[in-house]
């Protein structure tokens, strides 16, 4: 941190101004004061506020409002710490303003002590917690991580030091305890550092507007899928899923049962499944092993994936194969142009995706309902793996049309069990 930290306030009221900047200048910071919009972006349009520590805003402003002033800081410097000081106290500014990423809200008066305070505390967090971006900060694990664990996992696996399953087991049980523990959580924190400067009744106690509540109740859902999930994965490799004998027709009756269900999922982007046929001679002679909640968590997973980054109107394909030893099914779509990923996925990733928190792109999909966590084809992998099969993804192309087209492949393998078993 230097020596003495430029603070940039932008406050109208001439008083307050005065009495943060005498205050603040006292604690040892550097001060620049604004108090308006518009002077302050021209200000620092070229500089892009990287000459700047730390903002103190007021919400409401003479040319503008503080959430202006977030908007446009954001879009060149992501990671320097905001404080907004205002006397609105509605719910619905502290909503909007807090979504931009904003490190503190202060409900006015509030003294220049405690705003040197709270200064003092974020720029004693900036080194830590702001030089990420807003999406790094939502990652529980960074790409970067990953790749170390990975590296880590197979390095330690050539060299005999660990067993792939025991490894798995570890890595599970400890990152779903340290998850229940709330880490990686941020927004809840954030959250709950936003209700900590609301207002308080005569006894003391807080004031929680129902749309604050509203934002609690949704994160703590979304932890809870998480965490469920993480169960479930849990629930797979300590072997506490009871897997029995089925035929292949009752299979393929659970994956057309399963594909109609979806229908309101393909609508989003106007996509259609188009299902393979399963050879009659097998239907009835050949059985495999599976969990009929776990196959439907497993394909459902699958089929979402490939509807997340196919194009509008375009086509997942399910294809069977079987043999005398197993039955294989594919999950083959192409990829939207705006995934980023329009070529297939790189090779260097094909065996990153079952991984744990590997995310191949920002893009987030709400509308889908899923958790865009990483862990989802965790489970899809670990899954197959307990019904004694295999999954695989490649990139493949389709020379059937007029142009050949990159397409990616998620293909599970499945061995047959006797009759008798």
């Amino acid at each position: 941190m230097k020596q003495k930290p430029n603070i940039l306030i932008i406050e109208d009221d001439p008083t307050t101004a005065l009495l943060y900047a005498s205050s603040l200048r006292k604690s040892g910071f550097e001060i620049i004061q604004f108090s308006g919009l518009k002077p302050t972006l021209e200000t620092y349009r070229e500089d892009g506020f990287s000459s700047i520590d730390l903002i103190v805003t007021d919400l409401v402003l003479p040319d503008g409002t503080g959430k202006e002033l977030i908007l446009e800081v954001r879009k060149t410097n992501p990671n320097i710490p905001i404080i907004v000081v205002s006397a609105a106290e509605d719910s619905q500014s502290i909503i909007d303003v807090m979504r931009e990423n904003v490190q503190d809200y202060c409900i006015k008066p509030i003294s220049p002590k405690e705003l040197s305070k709270k200064i003092q505390y974020h720029l004693s967090k900036q080194e830590m917690d702001y030089q990420k971006t807003v999406f790094e900060k939502e990652k529980i694990i960074s790409l970067e991580k990953l790749l170390d664990w990975y590296s880590f996992k197979n390095q330690s696996l050539e060299k005999g030091e660990f067993d792939s399953k025991e490894l798995h087991k570890n890595l599970f049980h400890v990152l779903r305890a340290s998850l229940s523990q709330g880490a990686g959580f941020g927004i809840l924190v954030q959250i709950i550092d936003i209700i900590k400067g609301m207002t308080k009744t005569k006894e003391g106690d807080y004031i929680l507007q129902k749309e604050i509540l509203e934002i609690l109740e949704e994160n703590a859902s979304y932890a809870k899928k998480v965490l469920q999930t993480f169960t479930e994965i849990e629930n797979v490799i300590f072997g506490r899923v009871e897997s029995r004998k089925v035929s292949l027709r009752e299979f393929l009756a659970e994956i057309n049962t399963l594909v109609s269900e979806m229908d309101s999922l393909l609508k989003i982007k106007n996509q259609k499944i188009q299902l393979g046929k399963l050879e009659d001679k097998y239907l009835d002679s050949k059985f495999i092993i599976w969990d009929k909640e776990y196959f439907r968590k497993t394909f459902f997973e699958l089929l979402l994936n490939a509807m997340k980054f196919s194009p509008e109107t375009g086509s997942i394909f399910l294809f069977f194969q079987s043999d005398s030893e197993s039955v294989s099914i594919s999950v083959i779509n192409s990829v939207a142009g705006e995934s980023k990923t329009e070529q297939g996925i790189p090779n260097e990733y094909l065996d990153l995706v079952f991984e744990p928190f590997f995310r191949l792109t920002k893009n987030l999909y709400e509308k889908y309902g899923s958790l865009d966590f990483g862990i989802g084809l965790s489970l899809v992998k670990e899954t197959i793996l307990k019904f004694g099969g295999h999954i695989i993804v490649r990139n493949i192309l389709d020379h059937l049309g007029d142009v050949v087209t990159p397409k990616v492949e998620f293909k599970a393998t499945f061995p047959y069990v006797s009759s008798e078993k």
